[in-house]
């Protein structure tokens, strides 16, 4: 009887179900079949001090847990950044948007063991819920119910190959969250956890643990490791990923990190082609792709497109609450924040100060992440034009009565404002004069004040600065920046008394906003409980319009990213995007 009852719930459950997904499509490649075996050599900066990913804060960690040793039950696209099943290998969400059924492929540890729903569970339940958990998501786990009580998530194994999640209420970033949960056998761990003592999952599997003691579920199992010197992971023979010629990926039978500390160490050595592929900075990209221009270069370098939160994209604010009475009136009109884009030179920033290696704007959601971003905002982000900028502040009543070259406030005084601004890093302040020169050229006089990162850091929380420039990173999913976009949020910092300080957590004071700004609160407490993902994009879409519409802070420029690849690396190729895809389980050496 409960078996029919669980598929007549299944029946009327909205159709939201991901296609199986088991053969790799980040096969870009149209050669013949990639060759196989080989070892493919990366860097890290220092021996990872744990291999539970739950159990460390750790970087280098982080990086051979997080794909390399372990997969979660969902993943993102290594190319368009939409979430796609992994170890689940599709996923139901029902009507009402709280409850979600996770379907478990026919997958294996590396031991042979089948992964079931129990290894779900037993990792929700003992890592990303434990307090005690150096790396746990219990905040992310954790949301409001209908009647706004927080309260967390929790799991229900329906059979050995469904789990069911039950949300307090409709949570529209729960798949992306759920793309850093990292699952992790249960039958090997449980027994060595003290269930009196949470805090001893943090002792499990530390770098001294043998390796053969690592059960894992990604491409690679743990080989050996050498401290200070090398990890070397091998091919885990029950990996569930293939391509489309039928090969059991990975490709490659080793991967082996180097643990060198220095980061001009670790350029030499890819330099010298005994790294195959790192990340290069902006400094360095110029040096490094003369020698491959001039044909003397072991290595392929890659400029992409912005991807990931670093380096943040570089934004103006000017503060709506300054306590100067006639800069407060004049900042909260959006002509007059139109007339500072027009004379925002950002061709000049890129080429200048990003030696022609960024693209304008880049913020709320970067061009490469398909799954969230509008390009219609290029068309919205106003071009540079000094006379456009100057017959708005004309219409504004800020001319030069004077005539002293300088524009006075109606009152006939000077027409002046601060910029302030951090000194790190170095582009901030570049960005800050280029601004100041170009606003000087139309009788603008503005004042820099550059000051140490952590006083900026205070004074914009404290809401005391007239204009400044700043730079949030980006995340794949707006949800997750929600706290500084939303108006009446902790970060909106250009506009705080739409937020009442005195309430715990802080609720928005409406009176406050502007209509454009009540529509964004609204948009994202409707996009926060939307588990419908096109829904979730359309909204986002608006939001973004309406942020380079009205320009409550004005996005400058974000820096490429940079990568080198060395030239034997087979399937590591740029899309027509600009975007450079490496995955570690479809390169080869050719």
């Amino acid at each position: 009887m409960k078996r029919v009852l669980f598929v007549l719930w299944i029946l009327i459950a909205v159709v939201f179900t991901a296609t199986d997904f088991f053969i790799e499509d980040a096969m870009l490649t149209n050669s013949a079949q990639p060759k196989l075996g080989g070892t493919l050599r990366l860097a890290l900066p220092s021996t990872p001090e744990s291999f539970l990913l739950y159990g460390s804060l750790d970087s280098s960690a982080y990086s051979v847990i997080m794909g390399p040793l372990m997969s979660p039950l969902v993943e993102y696209h290594p190319i368009t950044n939409e979430i796609r099943p992994a170890i689940a290998k599709s996923w139901t969400v029902s009507s009402d948007g709280k409850q979600v059924w996770f379907y478990i492929r026919d997958a294996y540890w590396s031991d042979g063991k089948p992964i079931t729903a129990d290894d779900v569970i037993f990792t929700m339940q003992y890592f990303v819920m434990n307090k005690y958990a150096r790396g746990n998501s219990v905040d992310r786990f954790t949301i409001p119910d209908e009647k706004g009580v927080n309260k967390p998530v929790t799991w229900t194994k329906i059979n050995n190959k469904v789990v069911r999640a039950d949300l307090p209420s409709p949570y529209g970033a729960f798949l992306t969250v759920l793309t850093a949960v990292y699952i992790y056998p249960k039958h090997k761990l449980e027994p060595l956890i003290d269930k009196n003592d949470l805090a001893s999952v943090n002792k499990l599997w530390l770098t001294n643990t043998p390796p053969s003691e690592i059960v894992v579920n990604g491409p690679y199992k743990l080989s050996q490791v050498i401290v200070d010197q090398k990890i070397v992971l091998e091919k885990n023979p029950y990996f569930w990923k293939k391509d489309k010629y039928g090969n059991q990926l990975p490709y490659f039978d080793k991967l082996e990190y180097l643990i060198i500390k220095d980061a001009e160490i670790r350029l030499a050595k890819f330099i010298a082609g005994e790294i195959d592929y790192t990340a290069v900075s902006a400094s360095d990209y110029p040096r490094l792709k003369q020698i491959e221009v001039a044909g003397n270069a072991p290595y392929l370098l890659f400029a992409s497109k912005p991807i990931g939160s670093t380096p943040s994209p570089v934004h103006i604010a000017f503060n709506f609450d300054v306590a100067n009475p006639k800069l407060r009136e004049l900042f909260r009109k959006t002509e007059f924040r139109e007339a500072m884009e027009y004379a925002l030179n950002r061709e000049r920033i890129i080429e200048e100060i990003y030696n022609g290696l960024a693209i304008p704007g880049g913020g709320l959601v970067l061009p490469t992440n398909k799954a969230f971003y509008n390009p219609k905002v290029e068309q919205l982000m106003r071009s540079f034009d000094l006379k456009k900028a100057a017959s708005i502040l004309d219409s504004l009543g800020l001319v030069d009565k004077n005539k002293d070259g300088l524009r006075d406030f109606p009152d006939g005084t000077t027409f002046e404002f601060t910029i302030l601004v951090q000194n790190q890093p170095k582009d901030y302040q570049q960005i800050a004069y280029v601004f100041s020169e170009e606003l000087k050229k139309i009788g603008v006089k503005t004042n820099l004040q550059i000051l140490d990162s952590s006083v900026v850091g205070q004074m914009f929380g404290a809401g005391n600065f007239e204009c400044g420039i700043r730079a949030f990173g980006n995340q794949p999913d707006p949800q997750l920046r929600k706290a500084i976009w939303q108006p009446g949020q902790q970060l909106y910092y250009w506009h705080y008394s739409t937020m009442d300080k005195n309430t715990n957590p802080p609720s928005p004071v409406f009176s406050e906003m502007f209509d454009w700004e009540k529509r964004i609160w609204d948009i994202f407490e409707k996009a926060q409980i939307e588990m419908n993902q096109k829904k979730r994009k359309t909204l986002y879409d608006e939001w973004q319009e309406l942020y380079y519409k009205y320009l409550p802070v004005i996005f400058v420029a974000r820096q490429m990213n940079f990568f080198g690849c060395h030239k034997s690396i087979g399937n590591v190729v740029q899309s027509k995007e600009g975007l450079p895809t490496f995955t570690i389980w479809t390169t080869f050496r050719k």
